[in-house]
């Protein structure tokens, strides 16, 4: 799987080095092209003032580096416009029925794949989110789970879920309680912090500074946060519901690229937005044909993704389906569902999110059928 490489400011990308030493290159693209070449390389860490290049072949939380400062590059996957994934996805958690056992899930909605391949859920009518680790039969409540009110130890219809590596905690979208929390990952955490209160959010997203940028549904924006900021810079939308180019109409969830470019699922426009940084309008980019199931139509979207070639995925509520729309294109095509919302493994019933690992295989929030569905590249 080719790619391209993201990079992140005097960060410390730990893993597994391929050599068992670094090596001095003259400079970053020397480095980069050597990992490029050998085989497993997914990420990398380079020192301009030292000159050494270390090759990973895995990537651990990261950390800052004491001492010299190094720069981390880790891989994004470049996906094949005409990439084809299996069609019977496995199911990789829940699918037990709807329910509140360990090994349940109860109309789930947001979705977080770490570096190690845990899923973090955001579980929303059981009100928690739960950690799932590859290959496990049960999760984990680490979040939430004691009833549906307000306390802090509460969630109330989670909607969404990241990890926040700096920290090492969950950032939640309390979306019932109108707030933001926070919840450490250490060993011992019974209750969250706010962050955000009176704000109707739904999905999120931080960039590589460690910018939050986050939905809101009842104001029909997009705004920027830094962690501890209560007011935020709006970024999308922000000029009332409705259908012109500046607005939005119940914005769900957005993805962020490396150049703060943030892309917007207009819900109930049944569109996609791109907003470039620092503009006053958006760009159309997938949709805006009212609703239906054509080629040129979205049925509400939800979770979105971005490859670096320019490529959108979206899981689609109403359609029940996965669409993938490359760069600058009139219609997209469907690279999973539209088979029926059963509980077979070529069928998911109102898809809410997305997530892609480093291989190129994606998984998707089958809400319907309250379970997560991995479709394998083929």
């Amino acid at each position: 799987m080719c790619g391209g490489f993201a990079r992140i400011d005097n960060w410390d990308i730990h893993g597994n080095d391929i050599l068992p030493s670094p090596v001095r290159q003259p400079d970053y693209a020397s480095c980069c092209s050597q990992c490029q070449t050998t085989p497993e390389c997914i990420a990398f860490t380079y020192s301009p003032s030292s000159q050494r290049c270390s090759l990973k072949k895995s990537m651990g939380s990261g950390g800052y580096s004491t001492g010299d400062s190094l720069t981390g590059y880790y891989l994004i996957p470049n996906i094949p416009v005409d990439a084809r994934w299996k069609q019977n996805g496995v199911t990789v958690a829940g699918g037990h029925g709807k329910g509140s056992a360990s090994n349940q899930l109860d109309g789930p909605e947001g979705l977080f794949i770490n570096d190690d391949q845990t899923m973090v859920i955001a579980d929303c009518w059981n009100h928690r989110i739960i950690q799932w680790k590859m290959g496990d039969t049960n999760g984990q409540v680490v979040a939430g789970g004691n009833g549906n009110e307000s306390r802090l130890d509460q969630l109330t219809r989670p909607t969404d879920v990241l990890i926040d590596k700096e920290t090492n905690s969950l950032i939640i979208c309390d979306s019932g309680n109108h707030r933001v929390v926070r919840w450490s990952r250490h060993r011992g955490t019974t209750q969250g912090e706010i962050l955000i209160d009176n704000i109707d959010c739904f999905g999120f997203a931080m960039d590589d500074q460690r910018y939050l940028y986050i939905s809101d549904t009842g104001k029909d924006e997009v705004r920027r946060y830094q962690i501890a900021d209560k007011n935020g810079t709006i970024v999308a939308g922000g000029n009332g519901e409705g259908t012109r180019l500046n607005q939005l109409n119940i914005p769900t969830y957005i993805f962020v690229d490396q150049q703060q470019t943030v892309y917007v699922s207009d819900n109930w426009n049944y569109r996609v937005m791109k907003w470039n940084k620092g503009a006053e309008e958006g760009i159309l980019v997938a949709g805006d044909q009212g609703q239906g199931n054509a080629l040129t139509q979205l049925g509400h979207p939800n979770e979105l993704f971005v490859d670096t070639l320019g490529t959108i995925y979206v899981a689609e509520w109403g359609n029940h389906r996965v669409m993938r729309w490359p760069k600058g294109a009139k219609q997209g095509t469907v690279i999973v569902g539209r088979n029926g919302r059963e509980e077979g493994a070529n069928q998911i019933a109102f898809p809410t999110a997305l997530s892609f690992d480093r291989h190129g295989n994606f998984y998707v929030v089958d809400r319907g059928n309250h379970r997560i569905q991995r479709f394998s590249i083929e």
